[in-house]
């Protein structure tokens, strides 16, 4: 009777157990970790290289969620702007060279001009990154070429029948565009210029045409028209919230609890989120969701960590961090920390370390 009462009492708590970031320490040495990885560069048997030959988009995006996180962990730490202006402007070089911009630009050469009018997913990226380097460091030699992409993505905003540009030819991603908008308005931001509106007409337009019927939680991709292609995805769903929360957090919280409650499973002391809603099956996913336990999913619920984080829902936050731990080991030197995947050989660093390091270190409002 009292050990049932004892083990009620500790259950409660631990339900109620809100999330606390890391120590500086620990986050300094992760850092550590990534600002290696920008300086090895994408050569030959180089981490950034490994990954590419993997999947090219995740090397871009070990270089641009280094960049964000290294610009949050700046505002958190206002002693770190000039190291992290640095391996900014060292992540954005490696961002505009051959070995990760030609997956996106075939035809692309070291001296050559961005290509503004291609690849939304490669381009939001770049413009992030250039604006966090402004945000740091206002006099950067990146600023005209700041300045350009914004308003090249603006305009072409501006023009897309449907609300949405092109990931790829003929696929227009809802999660790619998001970090576009959230970069064009932190253009709008650093600099005053308009370019925010386009953020503020894709939700309008979001809210009337890209939700789910059944669930209110945005589709992963739509057509040339906007009319959803794709149901709602928790790998997706939970990054568009991520940058949502840049630039509409009341649309992003909106979308966020639709998402709990129609994608997530509450154990308490754990909560889990499923790739789709409803769906409990067990199977090897794809490339996006990777593979499948009874319907849940690691992205999903690396990306709703990052959500409870960002909109300050510390307890939810708490509980999936939990999950995390479980599934991930540390690799620990003296001057560096990263982490690896629990039970399984996936070589997935540096992306799952800029992930997580960029959701534990939110952008400061």
């Amino acid at each position: 009777m009292l050990l049932g009462f004892l083990l009620l009492v500790g259950f409660v708590l631990l339900s109620r157990q809100e999330y606390q970031s890391p120590a500086d320490a620990e986050l300094n040495k992760r850092v550590r970790y990534l600002e290696r990885v920008i300086r090895e560069g994408a050569g030959a048997g180089t981490d950034l290289a490994g990954i590419n030959s993997q999947n090219p988009e995740w090397a871009l995006f070990s270089l641009s969620f280094t960049a964000y996180a290294l610009a949050s962990r700046a505002q958190q730490q206002p002693a770190l702007r000039p190291e992290a202006a640095r391996y900014v402007a060292q992540a954005v070089a490696q961002a505009l060279q051959p070995p990760i911009r030609s997956a996106f630009e075939p035809m692309a050469a070291t001296a050559s001009p961005i290509d503004t009018t291609g690849s939304v997913l490669y381009l939001g990226h770049l413009n992030l990154m250039l604006g966090c380097l402004r945000q740091l460091d206002p006099a950067t030699r990146y600023s005209g070429l700041h300045d350009t992409l914004s308003g090249a993505l603006y305009r072409r905003y501006g023009r897309a029948l449907g609300g949405c540009l092109e990931s790829y030819a003929g696929q227009r991603w809802v999660p790619d565009n998001t970090v576009a908008l959230a970069s064009l308005a932190l253009h709008s931001q650093l600099t005053g210029s308009p370019y925010h509106r386009a953020a503020r007409r894709w939700v309008a337009r979001a809210r009337q045409h890209y939700l789910d019927p059944k669930t209110g939680v945005l589709a992963s991709q739509v057509d040339a028209q906007g009319q959803p292609q794709e149901e709602a995805r928790g790998s997706m769903v939970g990054w568009s919230i991520w940058f949502l929360a840049r630039f509409d957090p009341e649309f992003a919280r909106q979308q966020y609890q639709r998402y709990q409650q129609h994608f997530s499973t509450n154990l308490g002391v754990l909560r889990l989120y499923r790739e789709r809603a409803g769906a409990y099956t067990t199977s090897a996913g794809d490339l996006d969701s990777g593979p499948l336990l009874l319907g849940y999913s690691m992205p999903a619920n690396a990306f709703a960590f990052a959500d409870a984080v960002a909109l300050h829902d510390q307890r939810n936050a708490q509980r999936l961090h939990r999950l995390i731990a479980l599934g991930r080991r540390s690799v620990e030197s003296p001057t560096e920390l990263r982490y690896a995947v629990r039970f399984l050989d996936l070589p997935v660093s540096p992306l799952a370390e800029a992930l997580l390091l960029y959701a534990e270190c939110p952008v400061v409002r």
